[in-house]
């Protein structure tokens, strides 16, 4: 995660656990689309990805043979539980600390939409490397266990924190457009681009599973690991009655599959 809007730092730092047991396996699925995309050769390659968390594109780019690894998060907490990486370095997307052309490969897995400006943040991807590899969130896609679980937790408390609702109505629709996606790299400097959209089965099928992904992102982690138990020994953890309550309710959701809108970019014709 690269941000600059006051709160999601924090956010992602008081969730990293939560997001390493839960979103982290869907990540994995989307990343791995996203590596398949990528406009260069990745095996041999030197990759940055930008707003990496806990390092799910960095280790599809490892499966895809990527020579030399570097994430980026501003998020340390999420970077202290990820992995695959050669080196992780915390910093913002608008202040890289890397020589131009450093890389062969960027790589931003659903990640510029927590910007303010995806336009200068590609820019600054155009100057470290030729290649880019970005994904987003296909506009207006949505899965039952969102409100499911969003609702579940309302009854318990929770109401979305303002940084949410200003990234959803505000950043992403900068980017999860594919022509707009398109309109940002070419004003980035690359020459040639190209946008596509693939459902991606990201293999999470349970009540358990769906749960755990919801559960796990950082709008709603940081409210359920502030929920006490209570005082009676009879009586369960609000955390786990919350969990039970989110199971039930998934019980006939489908399985969660992703329309992702991935752009792969380039400099050469």
């Amino acid at each position: 995660m690269t941000t600059s809007i006051p709160g999601v730092r924090q956010a992602y730092d008081a969730s990293a656990s939560a997001w390493a047991a839960g979103p982290d396996a869907a990540y994995g699925a989307m990343a791995d689309v996203l590596i398949a995309a990528a406009p260069t050769v990745v095996a041999g390659a030197r990759v940055l990805d930008l707003g990496t968390g806990t390092g799910a594109v960095a280790r599809a780019a490892r499966r895809a043979g990527a020579h030399e690894i570097v994430g980026v998060d501003l998020a340390s907490a999420m970077i202290r539980a990820g992995s695959g990486w050669d080196a992780a370095v915390v910093a913002d997307a608008a202040a890289l600390p890397f020589a131009a052309d450093s890389f062969d490969l960027v790589v931003a897995g659903c990640c510029l939409g927590h910007l303010p400006d995806p336009a200068a943040a590609l820019a600054g991807a155009r100057r470290l490397g030729p290649a880019l590899a970005a994904s987003a969130f296909q506009i207006g896609w949505t899965h039952p266990a969102k409100a499911l679980v969003d609702g579940v937790a309302a009854r318990f408390g929770f109401s979305a924190p303002a940084w949410y609702t200003r990234l959803k109505t505000q950043f992403e629709p900068e980017v999860d457009d594919p022509a707009r996606l398109q309109v940002l790299a070419r004003s980035a400097g690359y020459r040639r681009v190209e946008v596509s959209t693939h459902l991606v089965d990201a293999g999470l099928r349970t009540p358990q599973e769906l749960t755990a992904w919801r559960l796990g992102m950082a709008h709603l982690a940081p409210f359920l690991a502030t929920l006490a138990p209570f005082l009676a020994t009879l009586e369960p953890a609000r955390r786990d009655e919350l969990r039970a309550q989110c199971h039930r309710e998934l019980a006939q959701a489908p399985p969660l599959r992703v329309p992702l809108v991935v752009l792969a970019a380039a400099c050469g014709p």
